[in-house]
């Protein structure tokens, strides 16, 4: 007769949780693919809609790509794929970064010149 096998030990926990590079770059990919989309789908919806409608549609058409990417930290974050999730949470701080560098920029060319 054979012995029976020894029980197997137990697995690890799965250790990937992801990318943070992953998660910035798809916070930037959510942000330009996410306007480009949003833009042509409002333009496309707007072409015969009353004025009133036109607001709600631009206003939802700007929340798109943000609102994507929320969705996609609290999806990756269920899957487990935390640093992911961070990534995307970090790149959006990145893209508010640079957006105020943009606009200080635009200020400072401004600031020497009369543009009242």
């Amino acid at each position: 007769m054979s012995t029976p096998l020894p029980p197997r030990p137990p697995q690890p926990p799965r250790t990937d949780q992801g990318s943070l590079g992953l998660g910035i770059g798809l916070a930037w990919a959510c942000l330009v693919a996410g306007y480009t989309a949003s833009s042509v789908i409002a333009g496309l919806m707007m072409q015969g809609a009353p004025t009133d409608l036109r607001d709600a549609l631009a206003v939802f058409a700007l929340l798109l790509p943000w609102l994507l990417m929320v969705g996609l930290i609290v999806w990756l974050a269920q899957r487990g794929q935390t640093r992911t999730a961070i990534g995307i949470a970090v790149g959006i701080g990145s893209i508010i970064g640079v957006a105020l560098l943009l606009v200080a920029a635009c200020f400072g060319l401004l600031s020497g010149t009369n543009f009242h």
